[in-house]
């Protein structure tokens, strides 16, 4: 079967493929990748965006309450660097970045101990500018010129960072934190130091009865170089800054009769020779200052004479007469006391009680307890007895300082323990303030604490008679400043 090779006898198979189909599905597979990629890209973009926006918001706010305008500019900066910082490195940051992140989040703690410390020292000018405007800055430093010490420095810094300076050294180089500002020391009367010197060396006089007292003297120096430390010049600046502060009232307190509690000088002069109020205002002790376009010369000349007469009256109380040797018999005529009493008061002791180097005649009827009288009065170095000797002057000064530190601008207040007279014949008030006594003169006293005093009784009526009667003689004073009842010796 030669042939049979020539023919197939398996079954043929058709071929049924869809060319046309096959490219449509492969054209819909592309386009559908296609929308994919888009999508995938979208949502990409979408994320970023997300991330950028995310980072942004959770930026830290930090807002200038409380924050003084000398260090406005300087907290904006440095926010105004961390938000630059934050958004430029938000993806990564929000990519997990370690580094990045860390960075900003020490930036953030930087920004919080900026904050807090601006506003501690913010607090601290708004403390010091009140003591300032109530006339309470005397436990603050001045700087050379008389300025007070914190705003001299506030202005150094404002010049200091305009030259390029960062804050953190101008703050270093001028401190204004309230610490810093707190004199350590107690503002002391300028005046007050030119009274004490005539008071170191009192003069004795002896009367014609063979009694003798001892008495301040003469005092027109002191009054002299009070008048003349208390002038301005013709600039209106002062030499002396204490007497600038006690002249425009910032500093020194004085007592005036019908007013409870002492006030500065300008509101006892206003209320003494005018009968004025002022509570606050400065309509009347702007005339005084000659800074201001009210100055009235004639009047401030008047203040300087009544600040004078003010503190000689002080250093007359502080420096009262002191009967060294009374008359022999009768009645003492200068201090109404009976020949009893004072013999009893001005005569020896068998008992005495220090305070520092001062003693008190402690033996019966020599001095009265009022401890449960509970009268207290205002106290300051310039109040304290000489006689009590440096050691327990210095005592007390360091415990005025801490007073103060916790009662800034408040007088301190001590409470009145006995009435008694030294050794050398001066009636005094045992005061105890800070868990110690001290000495003050009993002529010293305000007249609404006289008054307490003497209602208790006893031998403090006495012991006023002495003070008093002193008081009454040294302020009748001839030419040399002695008494008149009293004839100098020889």
């Amino acid at each position: 079967m030669a042939g049979e090779g020539l023919f197939f006898a398996g079954t043929i198979l058709k071929n049924n493929r869809d060319l046309i189909k096959e490219d449509v599905v492969r054209e819909e597979l592309a386009l559908k990748k296609e929308q994919l990629e888009l999508q995938k890209q979208a949502a990409a973009d979408k994320r970023k965006d997300a991330r950028s926006k995310g980072q942004k918001a959770n930026l830290q706010d930090y807002s200038l309450d409380g924050i003084n305008p000398l260090f406005v500019p300087d907290f904006q900066s440095n926010v105004g660097g961390y938000q630059d910082f934050a958004n430029n490195n938000a993806m990564s940051i929000f990519d997990g970045d370690a580094g990045l992140r860390n960075e900003q989040s020490a930036q953030e703690r930087d920004l919080s101990a900026l904050s807090n410390n601006y506003i501690s020292l913010s607090s601290d000018i708004t403390s010091l500018d009140s003591l300032v405007n109530n006339n309470k800055g005397g436990q603050l430093k001045l700087a050379e010129n008389g300025e007070y010490l914190y705003k001299y420095n506030m202005s150094m810094i404002q010049e200091a960072t305009d030259g390029g300076m960062s804050m953190s050294e101008a703050l270093e180089l001028y401190p204004i934190n309230a610490q810093s500002m707190i004199n350590k020391t107690t503002f002391k009367n300028p005046i007050n130091a030119l009274y004490d010197a005539k008071g170191s060396d009192m003069t004795t006089i002896t009367n014609a009865d063979g009694s003798q007292y001892k008495t301040l003297g003469d005092v027109s120096g002191a009054g002299e170089d009070t008048i003349s430390g208390l002038t301005p010049d013709k600039n209106g600046n002062w030499d002396n800054p204490y007497m600038e502060q006690l002249y425009l009232g910032k500093e020194g307190l004085t007592n005036s009769e019908g007013l409870e509690f002492p006030v500065s000088f300008p509101e006892a002069f206003a209320f003494e020779t005018r009968g004025i109020d002022i509570a606050g205002s400065t309509t009347f002790t702007d005339k005084l200052n000659p800074g201001s376009k009210t100055y009235e010369p004639e009047l401030a000349n008047e203040y300087i004479q009544f600040i004078k007469n003010k503190s000689e009256e002080k250093a007359r109380r502080n420096y009262p007469n002191q009967l060294i040797k009374a008359k022999a018999e009768g009645t003492d005529n200068d201090t109404d006391l009976s020949i009893d009493a004072s013999k009893i008061l001005l005569g020896s002791t068998e008992k005495t009680k220090a305070f520092g180097e001062a003693n008190i005649k402690f033996s019966p009827n020599q001095y009265d307890d009022l401890t449960n009288e509970q009268i207290t009065v205002s106290l300051s170095p310039e109040s304290l007895i000489k006689e009590q000797g440096s050691a327990k002057l210095e005592e007390f000064s360091t415990s005025l300082q801490v007073w103060n530190s916790d009662n800034t601008g408040v007088d301190a207040q001590g409470k009145v323990i006995y009435t008694g007279i030294t050794e050398s014949n001066q009636p005094v008030a045992a005061v105890e303030f800070s868990g110690q006594m001290y000495l003050i003169p009993l002529a010293s006293l305000s007249s609404s604490v006289k008054k307490k005093i003497k209602n208790a009784g006893g031998t403090s009526l006495d012991l006023f008679k002495i003070a008093e009667g002193g008081s009454q003689s040294s302020s009748k004073t001839d030419s040399n400043g002695v008494g008149s009842k009293y004839k100098k010796k020889g």
